[in-house]
């Protein structure tokens, strides 16, 4: 949830700088404009008001380009989180796998005791019947495997 979070506030980021960048294009095609109108106009503006319209523009120019590198760089991490979710989304699964084997596991280790425990009466049922049954190494009161 906090990789899906980060990824909706890097989207967001994404698309309000997106809006920037085409507010700061509108801006940048005005200023472009006006600088064209002016030099057809014959320069009727100052030398100053030529100066603080270049200032103007190279401070847009480098806006956008600012914005364009902060857009690079959520769209590298948009890209980082992804995978990072996908990782997650695959030890999870790996994980509910494991827990499901081991559950499977344990499962015939009980069926596992319970068919020794059978085997057991059955041989003690057959020597008590008086059949010649050999003791095996499970049929002792030294039972290991237990502890």
């Amino acid at each position: 949830s906090q990789i899906s979070g980060l990824k909706i506030d890097a989207e967001r980021r994404d698309a309000e700088w997106s809006a920037q960048r085409e507010e700061l294009q509108k801006k940048l095609a005005n200023a472009e404009k006006q600088v064209v109108k002016a030099a057809a106009v014959g320069r009727n503006s100052s030398k100053k008001k030529d100066q603080q319209q270049s200032a103007a523009l190279d401070s847009l120019r480098s806006d956008l380009a600012a914005k364009d590198d902060q857009i690079a760089a959520l769209g590298q991490k948009v890209t980082e989180l992804t995978a990072q979710a996908k990782a997650a989304a695959g030890v999870d699964e790996l994980k509910s796998r494991i827990a499901a084997l081991e559950k499977e596991q344990e499962d015939l280790l009980v069926y596992l005791a319970d068919q020794d425990q059978q085997a057991k009466e059955y041989r003690a049922r057959l020597r008590k019947h008086g059949e010649d049954i050999p003791l095996s190494d499970d049929d002792g009161d030294n039972d290991d495997d237990d502890e």
